[in-house]
């Protein structure tokens, strides 16, 4: 009997020249476009970020947050850029009323918020630094002006995209939601239903974003000022007094983006460098010290016993991250001690523990770009508007969509993520270079919930 077998396969790209993966190919091919000019992996990076936000305007925004990793070749330096969302200065720990009862269906499994305040809506809006993270990485690692580099997002803003199966289901997910905010629905919806793509070979609806474009087009002339302290910076600080907001206009014009060596660690031979700070990157780490601990045969993926440590390593990680971790600048936790290789051995010795019962999925969110260049320069870049569709709100005129980073806190008080003025959220973005010997080897990094 011949029996015939669904196999899914994807091509491997391969290039001498320069490699740019995202997670659209339109994005993709702005960096790969970027490259062919003689722009370097930063260049790249952050032209492929801004087309992302047009291409999969649901996943990040200008007005969200991110974490990028630049490994400079030249020089052998490797810098990171913290640019995540931060709390608006009106906030404090008790900002909102609890609810009985866990958030559903949201990133975190927090206490519950009266009105779920913090999951969707103005006052979810924490302070952005997209712009002001990509625009300095440009500034100082690029080779190539703004003004170029955002070309091709105000291009594809103005002239559109044709919907895609993804783009499409997505805003049929999220109808009902988008409906609820007047701007995003003029935004993303068609006459108040999802943007429509034929199940055969016909092109899908084409979606432009021309407030989008002029917003861009501020930030090219401009710069980061215009999102800052510009007229941009007024709709959104207009927006959020209309509407019981937090953020303000001061928020904006005192947000600054933190520059610092990345955190190092390593794994069977390779060094690694991961975003530090209230990132993914240090739990990134115990877990992959942990799993290290075991012979590569004994935490693989093609044994129940493999996968359970690979479970329990992840599980032992996040519990220590959410008892822990924090705002460095504000909370003082063990970091070294959880970096480190001697408390991997002690948590490997105790993770033969029971079976636990697998948690529901998380909401997939956020975006990431991954470059090297023709000399070896490599950036690893994770940015995001937090949950699909942010906040939900996009402020009018601008076609700027809100991000809903409060959701980041934890809302409960006296915790090390709780919410305080000017905090920054502990985040899960992890950006990962990987080198050998000294030498280039990987960029890696993934969206979607915890991932």
């Amino acid at each position: 009997m011949i029996r015939s077998r669904l196999r899914v396969t994807k091509q491997t790209a391969r290039a001498r020249q320069g490699l740019v993966v995202a997670e659209h190919p339109v994005g993709a091919e702005v960096g790969a476009a970027i490259l062919a000019r003689g722009g370097n992996a930063v260049d790249a990076a952050v032209a492929t970020a801004f087309a992302m936000t047009v291409v999969e305007p649901f996943m990040s925004t200008i007005a969200g947050g991110g974490t990028m990793l630049v490994s400079l070749a030249g020089p052998g330096e490797v810098v990171a850029l913290d640019f995540n969302v931060c709390a608006p200065a009106a906030c404090h720990e008790r900002v909102y009323g609890l609810a009985p009862g866990r958030s559903e269906g949201a990133l975190f499994t927090w206490r519950r918020v009266d009105g779920d305040e913090n999951l969707y809506g103005h006052r979810s809006v924490a302070v952005p630094g997209s712009v002001a993270g990509l625009t300095l990485a440009l500034e100082r690692y690029g080779s190539m002006d703004l003004g170029t580099v955002l070309a091709p997002a105000i291009r594809l803003a103005r002239e559109g995209i044709v919907a895609d199966w993804y783009l499409a289901l997505t805003a049929a997910k999220f109808q009902e939601e988008l409906s609820a905010f007047p701007e995003a629905a003029r935004t993303y919806l068609r006459d108040g239903r999802w943007v429509y793509r034929p199940p055969g070979m016909e092109p899908g609806d084409r979606i432009r974003f021309p407030d989008l474009a002029r917003s861009l087009e501020l930030i090219a002339r401009d710069g980061a000022a215009a999102f800052y302290k510009g007229p941009l910076a007024q709709a959104l600080a207009a927006e959020m007094r209309a509407h019981g907001g937090f953020l303000t206009a001061e928020d904006l014009a005192n947000y600054a983006v933190r520059v610092a060596p990345p955190l190092r660690g390593s794994y069977r031979g390779l060094e690694l460098a991961v975003s530090p700070g209230a990132t993914g990157g240090i739990t990134a780490l115990e877990i992959l010290n942990v799993l290290e601990t075991f012979p590569r045969t004994g935490v693989g993926w093609r044994t129940a016993e493999g996968l359970h440590r690979r479970a329990q390593a992840v599980a032992r990680g996040f519990a220590d991250r959410f008892r822990y971790l924090g705002d460095p600048e504000r909370v003082r936790a063990p970091w070294d001690r959880l970096a480190s290789k001697a408390y991997a051995s002690e948590v490997a010795a105790g993770l033969a523990g029971p079976r636990g019962r697998a948690p529901g999925p998380t909401p997939d969110c956020t975006t990431h770009v991954g470059v090297v260049d023709r000399a070896r320069n490599m950036v690893a870049l994770t940015h995001t508007a937090v949950s699909l569709f942010g906040a939900r709100v996009v402020v009018p005129d601008t076609g700027i969509l809100l991000n809903n980073g409060m959701i980041w806190f934890d809302p409960e008080p006296g915790r090390p993520n709780s919410i305080a003025s000017g905090k920054r959220a502990l985040v899960n973005m992890t950006p990962v270079l990987a080198f050998r010997r000294g030498r280039p080897y990987l960029t890696l990094g993934a969206p979607g919930g915890r991932k």
